[in-house]
């Protein structure tokens, strides 16, 4: 895996967890993801990464990174080295093509829901999709699909808020003014992108392959930053 890079949203919350008390991000919450052959880099927003962030075709999914232990003392380097977490991804009924893949803490398990212009009402400003799973407070980033155009009111790039949640639809606190055309995806944007490594060209995953990552914990202690 090439060198992860820390973001600086990263970076600015270590620091508030140690030395202002803040909340750690939930351990259970760190997922790896794939994004296509966009150029993102270390000042990118948490929207620019979810909105290149792979569709959930051909098997894709955000991979759980789980802590199993702590690690070990090495008395040699005189220092505790800390275990790695394995990440992998396979494709089925398709190919997977990716450049940047980034850990996400907070994150839902979910990357996106599809729905089309048939599914936005501008006079409730509600968007229906059937068991969305998405709860109050949840943050989305809309993006349309090729030739679509979002609906009136929401807006590329922009990272919403849920609210007035029911089983099969939702709110994002804006006027819809029109329903848009085609079909779009409401995208999870929940959490803080850690680190993201740039492959040097794109990987593809054939029908039926896989691929993994290893990624050392120490990675989650932004005083190993990589980068200026």
């Amino acid at each position: 895996m090439p060198t992860l890079i820390f973001t600086n949203a990263w970076v600015s919350l270590s620091a508030k967890i140690l030395f202002r008390g803040s909340t750690p991000a939930d351990t259970s919450k760190f997922r790896l993801a794939l994004a296509n052959t966009a150029s993102l880099g270390r000042t990118n927003s948490l929207a620019d990464f979810i909105s290149n962030e792979l569709l959930p075709t051909n098997n894709y999914a955000r991979a759980a990174a789980t802590f199993s232990d702590d690690g070990s003392y090495d008395t040699t380097d005189q220092r505790h080295e800390l275990p790695t977490i394995s990440a992998s991804f396979s494709a089925s009924g398709g190919s997977l093509q990716f450049q940047t893949a980034f850990l996400i803490a907070d994150s839902l398990a979910v990357s996106s829901k599809s729905f089309t212009n048939a599914n936005v009402n501008a006079t409730s400003d509600r968007i229906a999709i059937t068991a969305h799973g998405f709860a109050n407070g949840d943050k989305l980033v809309f993006t349309a699909d090729a030739l679509a155009t979002l609906p009136g009111g929401i807006t590329a790039g922009t990272v919403y808020t849920v609210s007035n949640v029911t089983t099969n639809d939702f709110q994002i606190g804006v006027n819809i003014t029109d329903t848009g055309s085609g079909t779009f995806r409401a995208r999870s944007a929940n959490g803080i992108i850690v680190a993201y490594a740039v492959e040097s060209s794109p990987i593809t995953v054939p029908d039926g392959q896989g691929y993994s990552y290893q990624i050392p914990l120490v990675v989650l202690n932004s005083g190993y930053v990589t980068g200026s």
